[in-house]
């Protein structure tokens, strides 16, 4: 993950629009109209775009940075030298991520999809039994 702008998801908050890519007159020639590093190596053929995060909460215990909430989720769209772009997607913010195509990124969101209604359905069923307690 790089330093450049990242967007946390909100509820409702609509996301970033791409900002125009540049040509930065390094080795990495011209830059994707999607890529928004503002400054390359001379030696990097890397690009990325605006990256969005998903923010789990902190850790009620303080052991974990120091119960401070912190970044569960990762995106960006990206690309390596002649590679084509993909979207680069990390967990827990590890740099430990998966480079991913168009199908790969359906079945992430197939499988994201999946989670939020079982989610829903666990917070329903939460709701459930703190009604039914005195």
């Amino acid at each position: 993950m790089s330093g450049h702008p990242r967007t946390h998801v909100r509820p409702g908050q609509p996301l970033p629009t791409d900002t125009p890519g540049h040509d930065d007159g390094q080795a990495s020639g011209q830059c994707p109209p999607w890529c928004t590093i503002a400054d390359h190596r001379p030696d990097d053929d890397h690009h990325e775009g605006v990256s969005i995060a998903f923010v789990g909460p902190g850790d009620d215990t303080g052991y974990f940075d120091d119960g401070e909430p912190y970044e569960v989720l990762w995106a960006a769209l990206a690309s390596r030298g002649d590679g084509p772009p993909h979207i680069y997607f990390d967990t827990q913010g590890q740099a430990t991520g998966a480079h991913l195509d168009l199908a790969q990124t359906d079945a992430l969101l197939a499988d994201l999809h999946q989670y939020t209604a079982r989610l829903q359905q666990m917070r329903n069923r939460l709701a459930e039994i703190l009604k039914e307690q005195p």
